[in-house]
This record gives C-alpha cells, sequence and structure tokens, in this order.
C-alpha cells in the first residue's frame, strides 16, 4: 500500500489567515483524519518542530552534505 505525507504549514514571515479562515482550516484537516481513520489508512499525526532547528540534507555527486537551518 503506498503511504503519503500530509503536512500542513505556514510560511515564517508570511501573514499568517484570519481567526476563522484558521479555525475552517483545522475542521477540515480534522474531517480529513476522521475519514482517514474511519477508512483504516491511518498511519501517524504528530507535530514537527519549527524550522529554526531543520537540517538539510542533499545529495551530490554521490556525496551527502547537512547544513543547520532551513
Amino acid at each position: 500500500m503506498k503511504q503519503y505525507l500530509l503536512s500542513v504549514h505556514m510560511v515564517e514571515g508570511q501573514q499568517p489567515p484570519s481567526e476563522s479562515t484558521q479555525q475552517q482550516m483545522y475542521a477540515d484537516v480534522a474531517a480529513f483524519n476522521e475519514q482517514l481513520q474511519a477508512e483504516g489508512a491511518w498511519v501517524f499525526a504528530g507535530g514537527l518542530h519549527g524550522p529554526e532547528t531543520a537540517t538539510v540534507v542533499r545529495s551530490s555527486g554521490g556525496e551527502v552534505t547537512t547544513t543547520d537551518g532551513p
């Protein structure tokens, strides 16, 4: 069975949506999650740390490099 990652995020530095829009977004995601669970397709859910904790991993020319930060 194929597995997919659904990531809901906001871009740092952009003005966030209005409170009512955010609440609708949360409700839509909750409804989608409930549907996945009801169909037995739910695998995992969890939050991520902010982008300031990210590590970028790149592969180029057979070499892998890592860089702290987004």
